[in-house]
Formats: C-alpha cells, sequence, structure tokens
C-alpha cells in the first residue's frame, strides 16, 4: 500500500493537508507553530484504492530546544517509511530560506519528493500555477499549486501519485483488533507504544503531554494483527488552559469510540487519581474493552504486587472485571502481555451464549426472586461488544440497581465477559 509522508517548515498546512487526504479531520490544525509534534497515520482512500498518510512537525533549520530535536527524529523516520515525501510550502508567504534547506537535504539524500506549494485559492488552476513559479528556485521540474483547506488541485496530486505508483498486490490481512492507549500525562503511554513496536515512533520526553496528537501503528503479536492508538494524556476540565491541550483531549475521548479494547495506563508510583477513575467510567459508559496497565512496576518488590492489585480493585470497584497486568515499559517488562490480555478480552466482548446455557441461569434468578410476586423467566443476549442481555420479568418495575448487580455477578460467573461492562434491561 502506498505511503505518503507530508513534510515541510512549521505552519505551512501539513496537518490541513492530512486532514483532507485521509477525508477527515484527524491531525489538529491551529495556527500555531509545532502543533504536530510526532508522526500522525492515518489511511486515506482515492478511487477505491487505500493508500497511508503520515502527518509530521515541522522542520526548522538548526533544532535547539528538546522537542525540536525530537521532531527533526520522527520526521527522518517519516521520510524513511515512506515511497514517497510531500514538501510542502507556503505560496503566502513566499519562498522561505527553510524550504530551501529542506529541499536542498532531500535532493542530497536522493529521497523521491513532489514540491507541493500550498494556499493558492483561486479556482483556476493556470492561475495558481502561475502564482506558484517561484518555488521552481527550488529545483524542481514539477510542482502542484493546491489549497488544501479548500481542496484545490489536490485530486490532481492524487491522480500524479497513484499513476507513479501503481497498485501492487497485496496480502490478505486477518481483521485487525483497534487498540486505544489512555491515561494521564506522563504515565509511560508513548513508551508503552515504543516498547511494543520496537522502534521509536512516538515521542518519549518528561515533559508531561508531549503527545498531543493520536499516534496510530499497526503490528502483529502470534499471528493476530493489531492497530494501536497512542493518546494525549486526559487532564481534568479545569487544567485544560489551551486550546491546543483541549483539541488533543477531545481527540483521546473520540478515540475511545473507535476501539475494541482501551488500555488504561497507570503509574503505580504515584497510584490512582480521580482522573483516572473519569477515564476507567468513560470507557465503560461507552461500551468498550478495558486493560489495565499498572505501569513502572520495575519500581516495586515482587512481594507487593499482590497487594497492589487488591489495592486497584479496592479503589476502582466498578472495574472488577478487568484485567491488571504490571509493566515497565521502560524496560519492556510484561509489555507483550498488555496486547495477550486486550486480545482476550475482545474476544471475550464477541462472545454469544447459545439459548440453552442461558436457561441455565434461570435457576439462580428464580432463587433470589427480585422481589416476593416478581420472577425472573427467561434471558437473552442482545448484542455483543458490549455484551447485552435483557431480563423477562413478571413485574419489571421492581426491578432496582442491587438486583441488576447481583444479574450480572450470577451472568459472569457463569461466562466470564472479563475487561467487558455488562448491559442488562428488564422487560416484561
Amino acid at each position: 500500500m502506498l505511503t505518503i509522508a507530508i513534510i515541510g517548515r512549521p505552519n505551512t498546512g501539513k496537518s490541513t493537508l492530512f486532514n483532507r487526504l485521509v477525508g477527515r479531520r484527524v491531525a489538529i490544525t491551529l495556527m500555531e507553530p509545532g502543533t504536530t509534534r510526532d508522526r500522525i497515520i492515518q489511511q486515506g482512500e482515492w478511487l477505491n484504492r487505500k493508500f497511508w498518510v503520515i502527518d509530521t512537525g515541522g522542520l526548522v533549520t538548526a533544532a535547539q530546544t528538546p522537542i525540536e530535536k525530537e521532531i527533526e527524529i520522527q520526521v527522518e523516520l517519516a521520510i524513511q517509511e515512506a515511497d514517497i515525501s510531500l514538501l510542502l510550502v507556503d505560496a503566502r508567504e513566499g519562498l522561505n530560506p527553510v524550504d530551501t534547506a529542506i529541499a536542498d537535504r532531500l535532493k542530497r539524500r536522493k529521497t523521491r519528493f513532489l514540491l507541493v506549494v500550498n494556499k493558492l485559492d483561486n479556482p483556476q488552476s493556470n492561475i495558481r500555477e502561475s502564482e506558484a513559479a517561484e518555488f521552481y528556485k527550488l529545483g524542481t521540474d514539477r510542482l502542484f499549486p493546491i489549497s488544501a483547506e479548500h481542496g484545490l488541485g489536490v485530486d490532481d496530486l492524487l491522480d500524479y501519485l497513484f499513476a507513479q505508483f501503481p497498485e501492487s498486490p497485496s496480502a490478505e490481512r486477518h481483521e485487525e483488533i483497534r487498540l486505544a492507549i489512555l491515561g494521564r500525562p506522563n504515565v509511560g503511554k508513548s513508551s508503552l507504544l515504543n516498547a511494543l513496536l520496537g522502534e521509536y515512533r512516538a515521542i518519549v520526553h518528561e515533559e508531561p503531554g508531549t503527545t498531543r496528537d493520536t499516534v496510530e501503528a499497526t503490528f502483529e503479536l502470534e499471528g493476530r494483527a493489531y492497530r494501536i492508538v497512542d493518546t494525549a494524556g486526559i487532564r481534568r476540565k479545569s487544567r485544560v488552559e489551551a486550546a491546543i491541550e483541549y483539541f488533543s483531549v477531545l481527540r483521546a475521548i473520540r478515540t475511545i469510540y473507535d476501539a475494541d479494547v482501551a488500555i488504561l495506563v497507570i503509574d503505580v508510583r504515584a497510584g490512582v487519581a480521580v482522573q483516572d477513575k473519569h477515564i476507567a467510567s468513560l470507557i465503560a459508559e461507552k461500551g468498550k474493552g478495558l486493560v489495565i496497565c499498572a505501569n513502572k512496576s520495575d519500581l516495586l518488590s515482587e512481594d507487593a504486587l499482590e497487594p497492589v492489585r487488591d489495592w486497584l480493585r479496592e479503589v476502582l470497584p466498578y472495574i472488577r472485571y478487568v484485567p491488571i497486568v504490571f509493566t515497565s515499559a521502560k524496560e519492556q517488562r510484561n509489555v507483550q502481555e498488555v496486547v495477550r490480555a486486550a486480545s482476550k478480552v475482545c474476544e471475550q466482548g464477541r462472545k454469544r451464549v447459545s439459548k440453552n446455557d442461558l436457561k441455565e441461569l434461570l435457576p439462580a434468578f428464580q432463587a433470589a426472586p427480585p422481589r416476593r410476586g416478581a420472577e425472573v423467566y427467561a434471558v437473552k443476549q442482545t448484542g455483543d461488544s458490549p455484551p447485552a442481555f435483557k431480563l423477562s420479568v413478571t413485574n419489571p418495575k421492581v426491578i432496582n440497581d442491587a438486583y441488576l448487580k447481583f444479574a450480572e455477578r450470577v451472568i459472569r460467573g457463569r461466562f466470564g465477559f472479563e475487561g467487558y461492562p455488562l448491559r442488562i434491561r428488564v422487560s416484561r
């Protein structure tokens, strides 16, 4: 599958073009240089042909700060991954020395790239071409004048790309399990992603909130395909001050909707905070599978692990059904166990119980009726992922929350459904 990297200096519209190519708003786009830090990878489709697009952070001539140096590493990795790069420049600002430096670097390395001139909003292609003419000084034989914001010229760019890279037969892939890494800032989410992938994909830095966008990757473990998303740390609303962080948190929350299983990373040194409880309840509310990743466990003794496990279940009582895996992402300890646990949770969520097996639960329900004069006379599974059930009761009005919790214990005691919330409704 064709892989395209979008590179350039800050604020040329890389994320806007990325969003345009993938057909939805994925990358954060604000008029703040350096908004995109990590490589953001998403799939797009053009004329029934799928392709990968990598958005990158803005390059500067001489990286000085730690974050600028990390961004430069990420851009280099994106160029290596891609079949072709799009060097995006800003027509409104004109030719910039940084554009020249980037183009010279690409030519010295003999990297295949196309020059794309952005922010040309005239609908007539010949006028856009004329307005972009000065960028031929970068030494390219052809350029593509576009407006990423309005979509002008983007179709011509895609047509040219696919003409240069004819489609090759792709290997059949198994259905992917979609995982989301969630948690408060600086608990080791990006370190976990890097350890799983065995490569330096997400920026790992001691500055809380380093990951701003969601960072996607695919990998295989024991013959099974996974798509994993690392998200920005979710903070309490009172701590979300800047617009950039607000959109990062919003993106992380939306990631929950797209996941099969969420991996909630907790720093065992810091313990469980109110925000961890909020994230866990949000995952359950959205009906998603969950695995607790108790990270930085290298700082605990072996004797402390079980007491900590018991304590976690004590402070998170509403997720007693969730597996807990102790990891050290820094030392790459037990990271694959997190994925194995998530795979089992996914299978549990998709499980369907036969009618005959459900009938076997009736004696347990009838032995502890919800109230005198009321009786559960049928149980039916109505959905999966999350598992959903209907209790048929002679008098549904007497069913209270305590009885629904009892019904959940009965169902889990027989069928498990580890890691997933259960949905139980009652009717006559």
